[in-house]
């Protein structure tokens, strides 16, 4: 059945007078995208009834929920600790007589008496889902030394159709800067989860830091989920690779490839994933965003398989078509293509009222073609009041939405999530995300409900 045909079909059902059992509305219900679904929630009280029943929900497509989020509980911080990283010396390599860590390292160290609660913010206007958001159904780690500050914290990293990955660490430690106890991939939905053990990495002189990330699609492989780590020398430079796959329970390493020439296909030996700018996983693969040939800013989105072998590279729209100076901002998948957020200065590059910071927001039209349109242009007086903010110091995009045109966006001055209707040019204020906000800490997750079971979540270690 094509979608007119099912359209059609929903139409009739929903005329005056027509009587469609239950079962045949839900059949009809769960082919919708989860766009169209919620519009029958509009139809009638019968129809909102069928849509929200917690006994149908794994059989309907799913969309944005809302954000895990990590509140800062301060009031635990001893007096003049509160305000961010803490410098303190850690060990690199194995701890025997290793070089001490640079500063710029131990900036994103966390305070060990910080403690840290989630909460779950809804953006959907239906009932918040049934989720743990304090994932308190996790193993519980290994018990705490008798030394102050010592304990374990469990870390969002990445999350995708359902799926959270966390790295546990100790409590004053970073999880891209010190190893850890170990992963945890889990769905809050079904308080299923999976252990995944430590990758081997430990920092050293030309791997200083790892970046994490879930491969997962719910409706393609719903029962395996892969990992993908690169290990970053300090200058954010990719110098070896390692996957993880469920279905094999271990980690494989994909250093010799990579060094024998998988770069390559990235453009150049010094490959940057850009920090902050997000991730999105598309015909199976995960795709990022690189800095591939030395030029000004990002300039190429780089899809990646669940080996870590590069699929396919994708030009992101050049200085020249949008302005002068630019910088990427996020990447994510929204209403089936992938979405790519740049920042651009105007072309004299001196801002004023008049020629504020811009926001362009592409669709990929054209996967195979390279083909980017640019489907919607906003101010940074618009979105912020301002005519510049610095990324990642003043704002971060945290998601697009899956499903619409909106855009999330975290005010870092004011610790508010922000979301922006690209339909209606309206900036509307979601919540206040209470104290924190340090470089390297948690922004908020977006989250999307999987109702239904997977194999590859098995409450084991």
């Amino acid at each position: 059945m094509d979608e007119n045909d099912h359209r059609s079909k929903l139409r009739a059902a929903a005329a005056p007078g027509a009587r469609v059992p239950d079962d045949a509305l839900v059949e009809m219900f769960e082919l919708l995208p989860a766009k169209h679904l919620h519009r029958c929630k509009c139809v009638s009280k019968a129809w909102c009834g069928l849509v929200t029943d917690p006994l149908h929900r794994e059989r309907y497509a799913q969309t944005l929920a809302g954000f895990l989020h990590a509140d800062v509980d301060v009031a635990t911080a001893a007096e003049g600790e509160i305000g961010g990283g803490v410098f303190e010396s850690c060990r690199e390599g194995d701890g025997d007589g290793g070089a001490e860590s640079s500063l710029r390292a131990c900036w994103h160290v966390m305070l060990s008496k910080r403690r840290i609660t989630r909460r779950f913010i809804n953006v959907s206007r239906m009932a918040e889902p049934l989720i743990d958001a304090s994932f308190s159904f996790l193993p519980p780690p290994p018990k705490p030394s008798t030394v102050a500050g010592a304990g374990f914290r469990d870390v969002i990293l990445d999350a995708r159709d359902g799926l959270v990955l966390l790295a546990r660490v100790r409590r004053h430690e970073a999880p891209d800067l010190h190893p850890p106890e170990c992963y945890l991939v889990c769905n809050p939905a079904t308080a299923r989860w999976a252990s995944v053990p430590a990758s081997g990495w430990a920092p050293s002189a030309s791997q200083q830091m790892t970046r994490t990330f879930l491969l997962f699609d719910a409706a393609a492989s719903p029962h395996a989920f892969h990992l993908v780590q690169f290990w970053l020398d300090e200058m954010d430079a990719v110098r070896a690779v390692h996957t993880y796959s469920s279905a094999g329970g271990a980690w494989t390493n994909r250093v010799i490839p990579w060094l024998d020439g998988g770069w390559r296909n990235w453009g150049r030996a010094m490959a940057l994933i850009q920090p902050g700018t997000g991730a999105a996983v598309a015909d199976g693969l995960l795709h990022l965003v690189v800095d591939t040939d030395g030029t000004t800013g990002p300039n190429n989105l780089v899809a990646v398989d669940e080996e870590g072998s590069t699929r396919r590279t994708i030009p992101l729209p050049r200085r020249e078509v949008a302005e002068k100076d630019w910088h990427s901002v996020f990447v994510a998948r929204s209403q089936g293509r992938l979405h790519y957020v740049m920042c651009v200065r105007p072309p004299h590059g001196r801002l004023s009222e008049e020629h504020p910071l811009k926001l362009l927001v592409w669709v990929l039209e054209d996967r195979d073609a390279g083909e980017w349109v640019l489907k919607h242009t906003v101010s940074f007086p618009e979105l912020f009041g301002r005519i510049a903010c610095q990324f990642r110091v003043e704002y971060s995009v945290v998601a697009v939405h899956p499903d619409g045109n909106w855009v999330f966006f975290v005010r870092h001055w004011d610790r508010k999530l922000v979301a922006y209707d690209m339909d209606r040019r309206e900036v509307l204020v979601v919540a206040d995300l209470g104290a924190g906000g340090e470089l390297g800490d948690e922004l908020p997750t977006p989250y999307v409900p999987l109702y239904s079971e997977s194999s590859a979540l098995t409450n084991m270690h």
